[in-house]
């Protein structure tokens, strides 16, 4: 991150650069039939197609109340800002799911701008950005050539015995069009008809909640407790009708002040049209769900090294539940 002030230009503005790399093979690549990686920091941005990816946004703040960023958006960077469960697949939770619950309105790299408003007592936040996925460098020369997303969401702080927590709401639309997902059994017409399979627009609601149970007296912000995010799609052409995750996690326990650690639920359940459409071509299909449990153990301030363990029911009826055991090892510069 280049700030500004510091590098003699003006105060408030900053340049945030991203570049990440995957090399070899991944836990998510095992064939058990799931729905979304059980290693975020891996299945990105492979996920997307890619081995590589670079991200650079351009912010601008304007006192302590605004601010402005435009640009192309790692959006693992925002999720790794949350309380509780955050850390974008490198320090906490590892399943996609938990460490970045998915939408399926909000690609994971994407394009456009995000305007903040802090007042009392609620923060809003708009964002405006090309609903197609950053990663294809076509998105990144003509943004906006297949439509529009609109997101905005409001995080109200509150205090329950005097501990920290928020909750929040979010509400999303996009004009893009999408595969009609009531219509599947016509994906084998010829491709000059595919058109009449296009359903324009589609909507997204979320609520949201964390609050602390314990703060540490030694270090502010620290501190573990409970967390959810519900989310709610129109189902199509969006392919994920809701979602659940619910947990407890935090940082800082037997007076270890840097390890963090959580075990939390989720459950996705895919859209109905999706489903049927599926079973009619022989491909059935169930919603997923299952549970993670992780602990980061700081050996020193720079020296972190997180075990998780996972249950996993998959979407893919024909195979078994899915047990995962992770190591991971972070060092810090």
């Amino acid at each position: 991150t280049l700030d500004g002030e510091k590098a003699g230009l003006w105060p408030g503005f900053f340049i945030n650069f991203h570049q990440e790399w995957n090399f070899g093979r991944d836990a998510n690549t095992t064939g058990a039939g799931l729905l979304l990686p059980v290693n975020t920091a891996t299945g990105l941005p492979r996920l997307g197609g890619y081995e590589q990816d670079t991200s650079i946004t351009v912010t601008q703040r304007f006192g302590d109340a605004v601010s402005l960023s435009i640009g192309k958006f790692n959006m693992l960077d925002v999720a790794a800002r949350t309380p509780l469960a955050g850390g974008g697949g490198l320090e906490t939770f590892s399943h996609l799911g938990i460490a970045a619950p998915v939408s399926g309105v909000t690609p994971a790299y994407l394009v456009g701008a995000i305007a903040s408003l802090k007042t009392s007592p609620a923060t809003f936040t708009l964002m405006v950005y090309d609903p197609r996925n950053a990663q294809d460098p076509e998105v990144v020369r003509r943004p906006f050539r297949q439509g529009t997303t609109t997101s905005l969401s409001v995080t109200i702080p509150t205090s329950f015995g005097s501990l920290p927590g928020f909750y929040g709401v979010r509400g999303a639309y996009s004009n893009k069009e999408g595969l009609d997902l009531g219509s599947l059994t016509g994906l084998a017409l010829p491709p000059e008809s595919r058109t009449v399979l296009q359903k324009r627009g589609y909507y997204y609601g979320s609520f949201s909640f964390q609050q602390y149970l314990q703060a540490s007296p030694r270090r502010p912000g620290n501190g573990w407790g409970v967390f959810a995010d519900i989310g709610l799609s129109d189902g199509n052409p969006n392919a994920i009708r809701w979602h659940v995750v619910a947990g407890i996690g935090g940082t800082g326990v037997f007076d270890r002040d840097l390890d963090r650690w959580g075990i939390a639920y989720f459950r996705y359940e895919l859209s109905s049209e999706l489903k049927d459409g599926l079973a009619r071509l022989g491909v059935p299909r169930r919603d997923e769900q299952g549970v993670e449990a992780f602990y980061n153990f700081a050996l020193t301030p720079w020296l972190r090294v997180t075990a998780n363990l996972q249950w996993i029911d998959p979407t893919n009826p024909a195979r078994n539940d899915a047990v995962f055991a992770g190591l991971r090892t972070q060092v810090r510069f």
